[in-house]
């Protein structure tokens, strides 16, 4: 396989199933990322739900230029929001006009830099008209206008479905992250999840004849499991059932050693992230999966430039 010669790698966070902490995990990665080790972060929201560009609208106090304009008079100018017009429904409306950055990239932070390509609840319009160049216009973008020169990851939160925007963020992306609930449709929804992956792959032969795309690993969203010595035991059970699975075995997946500890304050909090907090658990655990990641894209970087493709 040709080695893609470019600074930055491309993630997509995804799962056929929702409710499994992709977004969340997506976010805190990336912000883990920026705080801790210093990278350059983008990220792309190419879920209709938007839930990824809300959470770091309220953390980066910035708001949506639709949603400004439908405050009050008295509220717009008692406003302290950033107003941000910029949507990655533009990428999509018109394929033949390709943005510029400024167009669709939001800048949230300099130096290390996190900048997001917002999500547009609109976009859940264009299921409906989506066609071969359409699939192509984000990784299109993403070459034309040498995205990867200017950040270390992209990291793209993906709906919970095959659609549109699954094979748009696949047609970009390097390496997919899947997070998984423990429940007895998990080894469903991965096998399903590969199932689409080869789809795609054989679907568009030509590109992935000369572009890596690998299932970076499965990263276990416990939730309640590990709450007591009863659920920890439970948690640990059907784990071991999905990695021993006869029907996943064939993929020969990776799974990250350290479970994501859910936290009710992302859903009571838009702009909560663990590493700013302090709460101990929820800091050491999210660096201690930031640190997996990065020690897996080493790994995966080293086997493509060596023309291996064992885990």
């Amino acid at each position: 396989m040709t080695e893609v010669n470019h600074h930055g790698k491309i993630v997509s966070f995804i799962n056929m199933k929702g409710g499994v902490g992709k977004t969340t995990l997506c976010r805190e990665i990336g912000y883990t990322l920026n705080k801790e080790h210093q990278k350059s972060i983008l990220f792309i929201d190419i879920d209709p739900q938007a839930n990824l560009t809300q959470s770091l609208y309220e953390k980066f106090h910035i708001l949506s230029k639709s949603l400004f304009d439908n405050l009050s008079s008295e509220e717009k100018k008692d406003s302290t929001y950033t107003i941000n017009n910029a949507t990655i429904s533009r990428l999509f409306n018109d394929s033949k006009i390709l943005p510029e950055k400024n167009d669709i990239i939001v800048n949230l932070k300099d130096d290390p830099k996190i900048s997001l390509i917002p999500g547009d609840l609109q976009t859940v319009f264009l299921e409906r008209n989506g066609s071969t160049s359409t699939e192509n216009s984000l990784d299109k973008f993403i070459v034309r206008r040498e995205i990867l020169n200017d950040f270390d990851y992209v990291f793209i939160d993906c709906p919970p479905t095959y659609s549109f925007y699954t094979t748009t963020a696949f047609n970009a992306s390097d390496y997919y992250i899947v997070p998984v609930g423990i429940d007895p449709y998990s080894i469903l929804g991965i096998d399903l999840l590969e199932q689409v992956v080869k789809q795609i792959q054989e679907d568009d032969f030509r590109r992935f004849d000369d572009k890596s795309l690998k299932n970076m690993g499965i990263i276990f969203n416990p939730l309640n499991y590990i709450s007591n010595a009863t659920s920890k035991r439970q948690f640990e059970n059907q784990k071991r059932t999905i990695k021993k699975s006869k029907q996943l075995k064939k993929y020969n997946l990776f799974y990250f050693d350290e479970p994501f500890t859910y936290n009710s304050k992302y859903k009571e909090e838009l702009d909560y992230f663990a590493i700013d907090s302090n709460d101990k658990k929820h800091n050491s655990n999210i660096k201690e999966i930031t640190e997996e990641f990065i020690d897996r894209v080493k790994y995966l970087n080293k086997n493509i430039r060596e023309g291996t493709d064992n885990e």
